[in-house]
């Protein structure tokens, strides 16, 4: 491209010249088509660097000055020189008439100058998008990754490889984490699933400056010199989360469609990819969501900096306001002094205003005005109308409110002393809520928060959780919700219905509100629907606890909304199968006691405790380990301050318990008393409190939760979700480790794999599954619950035919010649037996077993069943023409490639059975299953499997054998084996069928006897086959096969046993560790022709 002359004045440094005249210079940058030192010092420093200088350039260059100017660059050799090209041709000649050199100049510049003044300008954002285009370019270059993958940004670091640190670069994709360097003419690369990291550790120490340790079940990774760092491991931590609640098969990555659109209008945008806006808008929009309880799909669309005008004491309150489309929130700088939050479903009116009613002077303000007439100032904006634009669009797009549905349970009967108590902190609540006011919009100050800590009274109580939860947003916002799905879940039966029935007279048996079919039947119905909702977290043990406790306060209609704050957002992952959100947060409570209690962990750390201290106070928030009036109290302050509450109150609790022990008061009592509660199961904790009952008799729980505010203050929501990101990794990859025994010893039984060489191909299975999930997202991805107990171990992962394809061609002994791919369709077809296109790891697992580690007989009687249906189908293929077409382009070899493209041929459908011929095939068999038991196969079994029948089935498995021994070093001893094996079994299928028939039809049926296609294959067999020779083998055109002819499966095996070579062929032990290690590192193959891979 021709550009502004620049001038330059070491024309030749780090540049090397490859054409020249009197005026101009053509110039190649070292390091780029050239060898030598030089060549790789400049190559290594540009890639280092990542220099963006193009590698061609003009010059034009007096012969008396020393200085020159840049008039043309590019980046291919082809676009240099269409440049030179027209240099030499329209300016030479021109500057050659000039006296001078200063006037030809002053020609050229002006020349370039006007060619430039006619060009287009550049866009804007021409830049940021061509370094983005550039980056994603080398990345997928780099690392053969396919254009689903999307980058999210790429930073400058060193790799620790060994004791040699790597400069170079680090690439976060969605899915992967990658390194690359090119140093002295050698690449490094690495690249790290987010999916199998187990630990991410950010240091700063000498050796390692601003370093990121980041671990995997195979070994630690260190990068160094990021010049980033914080960005770089927050961007990280958040992209491993993701694929951590990917694994636990919640979404993973979506992509935001609406955010082009809107960085089009920003007036200022940092060079960040779309993708890295997209991941800090969505951690931006969490900690908003956390913040203010709102629900899940609320967005952060925008937020600044204004005064609020606060009634109450008559200042204004400087903080900031936020917007969502269905919602605007206001937080104070100082920390609680004051919270707002309008929901926009309440407001009426939007207006600016340029003074207060009390003549006070306002700037830019604006006052929203709700239905109950309450007005909120706001003022001090830097751009007002922008904040009313928003707020106007955001109000065409809001539904009406919806009322309750159904009435309360009755509450529990009070003492004298108590209701007194009770009308006292009405009383004073009362006052409260009508200075602050009431509802979403009311004022949440450091007053609110110290009536919340002394307890809400019973009569608002069920209010007051609904606001502070935000629950009721999400009641406003879903009309009639509850009442459908209560309608649509009536009647159906499940294992969590089942669950359910059985805990509901365990729920608050002590309760009268639960001693009768109103309390039995509210319980039963927000459960059932909450598992309706919810088919992933369903019913968890402890949800029934918690749910009759919200009963007693709030309609069902409310106690399903708060159930679905608690599970969904305010304890995330808790209720799920393997309660994971609450394993998290016991890895989180033990860094908190290690912090706040170090002499206490190291006790517990000790005993063997900090595992199991906790586990029912978090799934119960205490309602089942400590007196009920107590345990309301605790919900209180959780459903104000979220699930940092939780943590105080427990770290409180066991600092006082310490307290308590060390003075002596449980000296006499056995050691067995001071293991807490952790061991007892949950119906029990609600019989029996354990040691928490001495809250009810010499401990006020609101002394408790004052001293864990006043002592634990500094723990925030931000602290704890920071530390959940941490725990995440490790409590996920547990699982996964669970998992994988799980999976690896219920399919030990049926497959010959065993140790290190199973776990191998479990792990490569697993990751081609992840695969389906990144970037197949067109295809149908196995998605049901992978916890659900219902289901088998082996079937949580399942592969389509292409990933399946994949893994046979490149890992089975039997994938040689031109029919690998035809082999392969017609083993998933055999494996598939329910038919949905999918196959699971033991179905994989049985049939590669067979074909690498079992005796003979499995392998003969595996390679007869894929010559039968379901696996050949009437419908593919005979002609070898055809077949050959149809798989000569995805050859295992083709391209050199490991991963080939799909095969078009004939699946069989979901929707519809085989053939009525198949299926009656497929039922003598005894289904398409493989057989894979350890034991031989008794003659009974061999003489209840079908018979192969006609010409056609016979060679079409005939040619898969020919194909299995190519390149055998045996070779030509295989196929005079294969066709005198051949031979034989047609002459002996040819006397069966004249002694059934007892005549010969063969020529009658106008087609060829099999005994001459015996002879015509006998013929062919000592010699390689040709195509052509096969294709006259395998049919007569014009003529039919005869279908009257047969053999059976104890004679093809007979057969076979009488030569030595193919025996020895059959029972070769084939080991799958190498071919494996080359299919899991096939991304790292380097496409770079220039260099050549680092070895080392």
């Amino acid at each position: 491209m021709w550009i502004k002359p620049q001038e330059v004045l070491l024309a030749n440094a780090l540049w090397a010249t490859d054409r020249a005249n009197p005026f101009f210079v053509l110039q190649r940058r070292k390091g780029y088509g050239g060898g030598g030192l030089t060549g790789l010092l400049v190559g290594t420093l540009d890639t280092v660097l990542d220099n963006k200088t193009r590698p061609y350039r003009i010059l034009h260059q007096a012969e008396s000055s020393e200085l020159s100017y840049c008039v043309a660059e590019a980046n291919n050799k082809k676009e240099i020189q269409q440049h030179w090209d027209w240099l030499e041709n329209n300016v030479i000649n021109t500057c050659a008439a000039f006296e001078t050199e200063d006037e030809a100049t002053e020609f050229i510049k002006c020349k370039i100058e006007s060619i430039l003044a006619n060009v287009e300008p550049p866009k804007e954002e021409d830049e940021e998008v061509e370094d983005l285009r550039t980056s994603t370019k080398k990345f997928r270059k780099y690392f053969n990754m396919p254009k689903e993958e999307k980058l999210v940004n790429h930073y400058s670091c060193s790799y620790w490889k060994g004791n040699i640190p790597r400069q170079g670069w680090m690439y976060l994709s969605v899915n992967h984490m990658c390194f690359y360097s090119f140093l002295m003419g050698r690449e490094a690369k690495l690249i790290l699933r987010w999916a199998d990291i187990t630990k991410l550790e950010r240091g700063n120490n000498m050796l390692l400056p601003d370093s990121v340790k980041v671990s995997t079940r195979d070994a630690d990774h260190f990068f160094s010199m990021l010049l980033h760092s914080k960005e770089t491991f927050d961007l990280m931590e958040q992209l491993a989360n993701m694929a951590m609640k990917q694994l636990m098969q919640e979404p993973g990555f979506q992509e935001d469609k609406t955010l082009a659109a809107k960085l089009k209008s920003a007036k200022k945008r940092k060079k960040m990819s779309v993708l890295k806006r997209d991941l800090d808008a969505k951690a931006r929009s969490e900690r908003f969501r956390i913040a203010f309880r709102l629900p899940a799909v609320e967005k952060l669309d925008g937020d600044e900096e204004c005064k609020l005008w606060t009634p109450y004491n008559k200042q204004h309150v400087w903080g900031r306001l936020y917007l969502s489309p269905g919602y605007m929130c206001f937080a104070s700088r100082v920390k609680d002094l004051v919270t707002l939050i309008i929901p926009l479903r309440e407001v009426t009116v939007v207006e600016k205003v340029d003074n207060s009613a009390s003549g006070n002077l306002i700037n830019r303000a604006i006052v929203v005005t709700i239905k109950n007439k309450t007005n909120f100032t706001f003022s001090e904006f830097s751009d007002r109308n922008l904040i009313l634009e928003k707020v106007s669009d955001f109000l065409s797009k809001q539904q009406p409110a919806l009322l309750s549905l159904f009435s309360h349970t009755e509450g529990v009967e009070l003492s004298p002393k108590k209701e007194a108590q009770e009308a006292a902190k009405l009383s004073v609540w009362e006052l409260h809520l009508a200075e602050y006011g009431r509802g979403m919009c009311m004022y949440r100050t450091h007053n609110t928060q110290e009536l919340v800590l002394k307890g809400i009274p019973d009569s608002l109580r069920g209010e007051m959780w609904m606001v502070f939860s935000g629950a009721l947003n999400e009641m406003a916002t879903h009309p009639n919700y509850y009442a459908e799905i209560v309608r649509q879940s009536a009647g159906h039966a499940s294992i969590a219905t089942d669950e359910i029935e059985r805990d509901l007279h365990r729920s608050l048996p002590e309760h009268p509100a639960f001693q009768n079919d109103k309390g039995i039947g509210a319980l039963r119905r927000v459960l059932t629907a909450y598992a309706w909702r919810n088919p992933n977290i369903g019913y968890c043990q402890a949800m029934n606890i918690v749910t009759s406790v919200l009963l007693l306060y709030v309609s069902e209609e409310e106690a399903f909304w708060l159930l679905t704050a608690i599970c969904e957002r305010l304890l995330p992952d808790y209720y799920n199968t393997k309660v994971v959100g609450a394993l998290i947060d016991q890895g989180v409570f033990e860094d908190l006691i290690l912090e706040y209690l170090p002499s206490l962990h190291d006790k517990l750390e000790t005993l063997g405790l900090l595992s199991m201290i906790s586990l029912a106070w978090f799934l119960t928030i205490f309602l089942s380990v400590m007196p009920f009036n107590c345990a309301v109290n605790i919900l209180d302050c959780f459903f104000y301050d979220g699930a940092r509450v939780i943590f105080q109150v427990s770290l409180s609790i066991l600092d006082l318990r310490r307290s308590l022990a060390g003075q002596g008061s449980y000296a006499q009592r056995g050691e067995r008393e001071h293991v807490f509660f952790a061991g007892e199961k949950l119906p029990e904790l609600t019989r029996s409190h354990g040691w928490l009952s001495w809250f009810n008799q010499s401990v006020d729980v609101a002394e408790v939760i004052l001293s864990s505010y006043q002592k634990f203050w500094s723990i925030s929501n931000q602290d704890i979700n920071k530390l959940r990101l941490k725990h995440r990794l490790k409590v996920v990859q547990t699982i996964e480790d669970s998992v994988k025994r799980n999976i690896l010893r219920s399919v030990a039984q049926f497959t010959k794999f065993e140790g290190k060489e199973l776990e191998d191909l479990y792990f490569l299975f697993k990751e081609e599954y992840l695969t389906s999930c990144y970037w197949r997202t067109h295809q149908h991805v196995d998605t049901p619950d992978k916890f659900d107990p219902s289901r088998p171990y082996y079937d949580q992962y399942k592969l389509d035919f292409d990933q399946f394809r994949t893994l046979f061609l490149s890992l089975s002994p039997w994938a040689t010649g031109q029919h690998a791919a035809t082999l392969a369709l017609r083993t998933f077809r055999l494996l598939d037996e329910n038919r949905d296109n999918l196959i699971n790891f033991k179905e994989f697992v049985s049939a590669l077993g067979v074909m690498c580690k079992e005796d003979v007989t499995a392998r003969v009687k595996l390679m007869y069943q894929l010559h039968l249906p379901p696996a050949l189908l009437p419908s593919d293929p005979t002609d070898p023409d055809e077949i050959s077409t149809a798989t000569t382009s995805d050859s295992p070899k083709s391209e050199g490639r490991v991963d080939p493209r799909p095969l078009q041929v004939e699946m069989v459908s979901i929707l519809e059975s085989p053939s009525t011929e198949g299926r009656k095939l497929g039922e003598e068999c005894g289904g398409n299953t493989v057989d894979t038991d350890r034991e031989e196969s008794t003659g009974d079994d061999v003489a209840q499997s079908p018979r192969l029948t006609g010409a056609a089935q016979f060679i079409q498995m005939w040619r898969s054998l020919y194909d299995l021994f190519t390149d055998s070093v045996e070779e030509q001893d295989l196929y005079h084996s294969i066709a005198t094996v051949g031979t034989l079994l047609l002459q002996i299928g040819e006397v069966g069928k004249r002694f059934r028939h007892n005549t010969d039809t063969s020529s009658a049926s106008g087609g060829l006897s099999p005994l001459r296609e015996a002879q015509l294959e006998g013929q062919g067999q000592v010699e390689r086959v040709s195509p052509a020779a096969e294709a006259t083998v395998v049919e007569d055109r014009g003529r039919k096969p005869d279908a009257d002819w047969s053999v059976s499966f104890e004679q093809l095996l007979a057969s076979m046993l009488t030569e030595s070579p193919l025996v020895d062929f059959f029972e070769r032990i084939y080991d799958t560790t190498d071919a494996v290690a080359s299919l899991r590192n096939r991304r790292l193959v380097s496409r770079m022709q220039s260099a050549s891979p680092d070895k080392s």
